[in-house]
């Protein structure tokens, strides 16, 4: 435990030191221009490279991230036409009983559809989940019976290392990545770290099966809770948007990912992520989700894992859904064995 408490302080130190030389930016624009102009844009207010520019934003934001010392990042405050430049945020991560607890015994109750109408309608159901990326040989993720993909999805699966494109289906069917800022964090350099959409934490796969995972029948957790698992929307599709890593889930990553699935044409953003209560116009979740909230786009957000406290939910912009876990109504009691074979 030591080691890893020793690790993280290395990690931070190192994080803290890069900070007051270069490190992410966010520019918010006061009007939208093209993307390209970006890059014109802020070299011609600033001393940066081309390699300075790490994601131009075109629909969940009206800006761009670049790679600035501070000299670079006043300049640019400066100009008549930047609203605002926020250093890069860094958010952190915050069963298959839960319809039946919320009193939703079958599918056609989950929504103002029924019968085939609601088939119809739960399947055109696109849900963007941003968090550790997707393992997409999971059962959860299984097409069987589904129909083909919507044709306004515009969306794709990413070939990788790691990941084959073609794991997609009908079930899952996106899955990018987005690393630029946590790349920048950890000193620009080659990251140690696989950079694909493949998710060796387990949070994102988790995350966006219980949103909208395919049931599957006879499982349990070590004999635990054994029936059927599934995700809330069983019918609707998933779009995977790898955000978080080792270290985190940089704001500048997040927008990026916000910004495409709104392109890509999903209907609902899902971040399992979070931060301290900070204002909203620094927050990049909430301006993200207020540019989805303005094109149609649904968001739900987690309420954290911190408290109970004052002021400790986080994600509480009125232009979201803010969810959080209140009580439960089931135990799993356990028997330990003693040495004398007593329990």
């Amino acid at each position: 435990m030591a080691s890893v408490i020793w690790l993280w302080f290395l990690l931070a130190s190192s994080y803290t030191v890069t900070a007051t030389a270069k490190q992410t930016y966010i520019v918010q624009l006061k009007h939208q221009p093209n993307p390209k102009p970006h890059l014109t844009h802020l070299q011609s207010l600033t001393s940066a490279t081309p390699d300075a520019l790490l994601y131009s934003y075109t629909t969940a934001y009206n800006g761009f991230a670049a790679f600035l010392d501070p000299h670079q990042a006043q300049a640019l405050r400066e100009s008549d036409s930047v609203l605002g430049v926020y250093e890069d945020t860094l958010y952190q991560l915050h069963t298959t009983r839960t319809p039946h607890f919320l009193g939703i015994q079958d599918d056609d109750e989950m929504g103002f559809f029924s019968g085939q109408q609601f088939n119809a309608a739960a399947n055109d159901v696109i849900i963007g989940v941003l968090d550790t990326g997707v393992w997409p040989e999971l059962k959860s993720f299984d097409d069987s019976f589904m129909p083909p993909v919507p044709a306004r999805w515009r969306g794709e699966c990413e070939q990788d290392e790691d990941f084959n494109a073609t794991a997609c289906n009908n079930k899952l069917i996106g899955a990018r990545k987005f690393y630029n800022g946590f790349q920048m964090a950890a000193g620009g350099g080659i990251l140690a770290e696989k950079l694909s959409p493949r998710d060796h934490d387990g949070h994102g796969t988790h995350t966006s099966t219980t949103a909208a995972g395919s049931e599957v029948g006879n499982v349990s957790l070590f004999g635990y809770a054994r029936g059927r698992a599934r995700g809330m929307a069983v019918h609707a599709r998933v779009a995977s948007y790898k955000v978080c890593w080792k270290l985190g889930c940089f704001g500048s990553d997040i927008l990026a990912a916000m910004d495409k699935a709104i392109s890509d044409g999903v209907d609902v953003l899902s971040l399992s992520l979070g931060s301290s209560s900070i204002p909203y116009y620094r927050d990049t979740i909430a301006v993200g989700a207020f540019k989805a909230m303005e094109k149609g786009v649904f968001v739900s957000s987690s309420a954290g894992n911190a408290g109970p406290a004052k002021a400790s939910v986080a994600n509480v912009a009125p232009w979201m859904m803010t969810v959080g876990a209140g009580t439960l109504d089931r135990d799993f009691p356990a028997y330990a064995l003693l040495g004398n074979g007593r329990r």
